[in-house]
């Protein structure tokens, strides 16, 4: 079968091409596990400006069409402009005039398109001014009530099938009488396989590892960590966070008044890797407010890696921990009920590890890629029929 996957902007910042975002990373995922079952796949992108270039996991003879961006992002990556807003409606017409014709020159047998809602509005308006082949849409995370539903429902109506991976987001859609299918997917990141270096130290440390955010939770983190520093002085509490436009502060100044309280910066000092930190955890804490795809991948490659997690109890995360065995879900916000899940972890390091090792072995029973490629072709053969 040939398929053409669409997937709005795969081009990042140039020296985080090996730091891919979720929203990426399946759908590249996807194709090679469509091409090992010896499908013709190729991609379709927005065109990116010099200061960008492509992530390194993209295969190297993989066919990549580019097409024009619609959306004027104007330095939405940096923050010196507003997701989401910016929309050129001629620049869209353009777009949708060159994927039509790239499906048609290459004799596309379905295409299938990655995204959020406005994904889902581009499929449909595809299919809606004249493309002849079946389009198919995995949804990551959905965003309802919308605005001009009068239009976007007759959108959606138009998409020939949608798919997405959680049951929340399923429950979401079908909410709106929209029928959905799910299928779900295996972690892409193997932190273990990632680890390169001597061997690893026993674990000692409890991490974070998202930017430094109040969507994130940080700051519940930063006052668990400032509650439970000193009862464990001989655990490190330790940050690993990327560069961002909106970051806590005074971060450093805690990590100064505590031994045991670290702060990693990416690109890290020499010695220190992602990989080292997360692999020497004893456990992960990741109590995010705000989150933007479903599965959050971050919490899944860490309970592949047999490291528990403390994570928010909301959307799809309690489809990935299991209370009690393989981690702990905390209300939103809560510094309280976080520095408990976190104590009780703490003080019993044997079922801490039992937990990491039930963790690694959950993910690995329920998330894989085993049949996601054949669930797939099942979904395009019903279309195209």
């Amino acid at each position: 079968m040939k398929i053409g996957v669409f997937v709005s902007v795969v081009a990042g910042q140039k020296g985080f091409e090996s730091n891919v975002s979720g929203h990426i990373q399946v759908p590249l995922q996807s194709i090679d596990e469509l091409r090992a079952e010896g499908h013709d796949v190729h991609l379709i992108t927005n065109e990116f400006s010099e200061n960008r270039s492509l992530p390194f996991c993209l295969a190297e003879d993989l066919e990549i069409h580019f097409v024009t961006d619609s959306r004027n992002r104007g330095g939405v990556l940096e923050r010196t402009g507003k997701p989401g807003q910016g929309l050129s409606f001629m620049r869209l017409l353009r777009q949708v005039s060159e994927i039509k014709r790239i499906c048609k020159e290459q004799k596309f047998d379905v295409l299938h398109l990655y995204g959020y809602n406005r994904t889902a509005h581009l499929a449909g308006g595809l299919r809606l001014f004249g493309l002849k082949i079946p389009v198919v849409v995995t949804i990551f995370g959905t965003f309802f009530p919308e605005r001009l539903s009068f239009l976007t429902k007759r959108l959606w109506k138009r998409i020939d099938s949608i798919v997405t991976a959680t049951s929340f987001v399923k429950r979401n859609l079908e909410k709106e009488g929209i029928p959905t299918t799910q299928i779900t997917h295996g972690v892409i990141r193997h932190i273990n396989d990632e680890y390169e270096g001597p061997e690893l130290g026993a674990p000692h440390r409890v991490l974070f590892w998202r930017d430094l955010t109040i969507d994130n939770g940080a700051d519940v983190v930063i006052e668990a960590y400032e509650k439970l520093a000193p009862k464990y002085p001989e655990i490190n509490f330790d940050f690993a966070v990327r560069q961002h436009w909106e970051p806590i502060k005074g971060i450093d100044k805690i990590a100064e008044n505590h031994n045991n309280i670290h702060l990693y910066h990416f690109p890290y000092e020499e010695g220190i890797t992602l990989p080292k930190l997360l692999l020497e955890s004893i456990c992960v804490v990741m109590p995010i407010r705000k989150m933007s795809i479903d599965p959050q991948l971050v919490i899944a490659e860490t309970l592949a890696a047999g490291i528990p997690v403390i994570a928010s109890n909301q959307r799809s995360n309690p489809e990935f921990i299991v209370e009690g065995k393989t981690g702990a879900l905390v209300p939103l916000g809560d510094v309280e009920a976080t520095t408990t899940a976190l104590d009780e972890i703490l003080s019993d390091l044997e079922k801490a590890a039992e937990m990491g090792r039930a963790a690694k072995e959950d993910i690995a029973a329920r998330w894989n890629w085993d049949n996601y490629a054949e669930e797939l072709i099942e979904v395009y053969e019903k279309v195209t029929r």
